[in-house]
């Protein structure tokens, strides 16, 4: 949710023509809340409304007249209420914007139609106009962050079963696949699947023999798990092949080649033949494999060396995922010890006004909970920011865009760096678009801000295994 959304009409006229002052009202409901009327009087907009209907008289053609030969009653007669009302809403939106400036009001969404006051703009009946709307207010607070408050900073121990555990999976991954006689948990089992019908037979029109592959140990039901150990080729058996694949329609829609509203139509019954088994079998550890993982510039000589440099990167890997979850603890600590309160139901309301598809009266408060968390800690952000003369520079924002890329293109796979070209060359790019900048530069404030607090707070370093770290993580994430 943004923490504001003010309007920005950019009425050039507005100086040219308004020569009397168009009142505004402003009440202030509670802290919280608050309403602005904008009363706009027929000499406030008659200037303006017979201008444009003057220009629209030039250029409008009428069946009978010339173009620009239409009488001005006619004309006006024909599109005066219309041209009234976009005058009547643009200078309603001018001054209200103007108001909200010139007295620094600190709102949260954005303006809209009161719900409590009536606007009158019957443009039939009436010369003078009243607009009405209600504000949402920002909470004023200070900030309660001190030596006092204490958070703990996890330190996560590397053991040798932890180096043992990353080596292996490294060693399996870089090694070869080699065929065996009869399946274990971790091998790939590859086999051709048929659709059965309720006498067991091959469905006419089904799914015959697809061609599919998976893994034991990943299915999520033990008991089909286990009927798939020991298998070897060409043997046969019946399953349900949506609990094969964990009843994951994408992938279930992706093996056997067919549109993913097909999958609920399958029958569950099929017939899996075996055709081959294969197992990842570990790279030896030798000069090949170390400068495979390490680069043919700078690779560990011996096991040795090697051991203590996957240590070391498994250190700064936990390292960084403690202060991860410590962002993490420092977002909810901030929004616990602060306790703000917001205007709930403006903003409600401006959710539902501002985006029908996405909220509605059913799922209001659910939502909303999320996103009033979201607000709040955004706003004690922004506290700390001005505090500590936080911002984001251009250096700061393209420092982060070049990290973010580097972190997405590393969940894919890919072993990207901040100097490699595709990512210069990405960001450049990405950096044209304004909203990407503002999400870049919200990224560097926010750390910068967790970074500050880091230093205001105190913090406790509290030695932990990985396994019990995990298990607190998640626990809480549950």
């Amino acid at each position: 949710m943004p923490r504001t959304d003010r309007l920005s009409a950019d009425e050039v006229w507005y100086n040219n023509y308004i020569k009397y002052p168009v009142n505004v009202k402003y009440d202030k409901i509670d802290d919280l809340n608050a309403t602005i009327v904008v009363d706009i009087a027929k000499e406030d907009y008659e200037q303006k409304v017979n201008d444009e209907v003057k220009k629209l008289q030039k250029k409008v053609v009428l069946k009978g007249f010339r173009q620009g030969k239409a009488p001005m009653a006619m004309v006006n007669k024909m599109y005066g209420k219309s041209i009234l009302a976009d005058e009547l809403n643009s200078m309603a939106s001018k001054k209200l914007n103007e108001y909200i400036t010139e007295n620094k009001l600190d709102i949260l969404g954005y303006p809209m139609s009161s719900d409590t006051l009536e606007s009158k703009i019957d443009l039939e009946s009436n010369e003078e106009f009243s607009f009405a709307f209600d504000l949402g207010l920002a909470p004023s607070f200070e900030l309660k962050i001190d030596k006092k408050d204490k958070l703990p900073l996890y330190k996560l121990e590397v053991t040798k079963t932890e180096i043992d555990k990353d080596i292996a999976h490294a060693r399996e991954q870089s090694g070869d696949m080699e065929v065996v006689d009869v399946s274990e948990g971790e091998d790939i089992i590859y086999a051709f699947a048929t659709e059965l019908n309720e006498d067991g037979n091959a469905l006419e029109g089904g799914v015959e023999k697809a061609t599919i592959s998976f893994v034991a140990n990943m299915i999520e039901d033990k008991k089909l798990q286990k009927k798939f150990l020991g298998l070897k080729a060409g043997d046969t058996l019946n399953a349900n092949i949506k609990k094969v694949f964990n009843d994951n329609e994408t992938v279930i829609s992706n093996t056997l080649a067919m549109p993913k509203e097909g999958v609920n139509d399958l029958n569950d019954s099929f017939t899996i033949e075996v055709t081959e088994v294969k197992r990842r079998t570990l790279a030896e550890l030798n000069e090949d494999f170390y400068k495979n993982m390490f680069g043919a510039e700078d690779f560990p000589k011996n096991e040795e060396e090697y051991r203590d440099r996957v240590k070391a990167n498994l250190e700064r890997y936990y390292a960084n995922e403690a202060q991860t979850w410590l962002d993490h603890e420092i977002g909810d600590y901030i929004i616990e010890k602060h306790g703000l309160n917001l205007p709930d139901n403006f903003l409600k309301r401006w959710l539902q006004a501002s985006n029908e598809k996405e909220y509605n009266a059913e799922n209001i408060d659910e939502r909303y909970a999320k996103e009033r968390e979201a607000l709040v800690r955004r706003l004690i952000v922004e506290k700390v920011a001005e505090k500590e003369e936080i911002k984001a520079n251009a250096e700061d924002i393209k420092e982060e865009a070049s990290i973010y890329f580097v972190s997405m293109y590393r969940q894919y796979g890919m072993n990207a760096s901040i100097q490699d070209a595709f990512i210069a060359e990405t960001v450049e790019k990405k950096l044209k678009e304004r909203e990407f900048v503002e999400q870049m530069g919200d990224r560097v404030v926010y750390r910068k801000v967790y970074d500050a607090i880091k230093q205001i707070i105190t913090l406790k370093e509290k030695k932990t295994s990985i396994e019990k770290y995990y298990k607190m993580v998640n626990e809480h994430k549950h």
